[in-house]
């Protein structure tokens, strides 16, 4: 298992909060024809296993999912702010098999 550098963009995370996107804003830095993205690990579809990541990934991932829930009853502007904060604690890299 490798360490993937990755890149999350603040506009990734809106679409995936607000519905425009279906691929999570992780799932847009990695090949989601081979991973799929869940809030503690990555499922590699290649080799049918869960790759589990680090702290950083789950409280992103968490944060991420509580905003999609709230971001019904919220205004658009206040959505792309908490966005944009979610974008500072996003994770450097993820953990992927070779």
């Amino acid at each position: 298992m490798n360490k993937f550098n990755i890149e999350v963009n603040r506009y990734d995370i809106f679409n995936w909060v607000v519905g425009s996107s279906v691929f999570d804003p992780i799932e847009r830095c990695i090949d989601p024809t081979r991973y799929e993205t869940f809030d503690t690990f990555i499922y590699d579809s290649k080799t049918k296993e869960n790759v589990f990541q680090t702290e950083e990934y789950e409280k992103f991932c968490a944060e991420v999912t509580k905003l999609k829930k709230l971001s019904r009853k919220m205004k658009k502007r206040e959505v792309e702010s908490i966005c944009e904060e979610i974008c500072e604690i996003a994770p450097q890299y993820v953990i992927l098999n070779n």
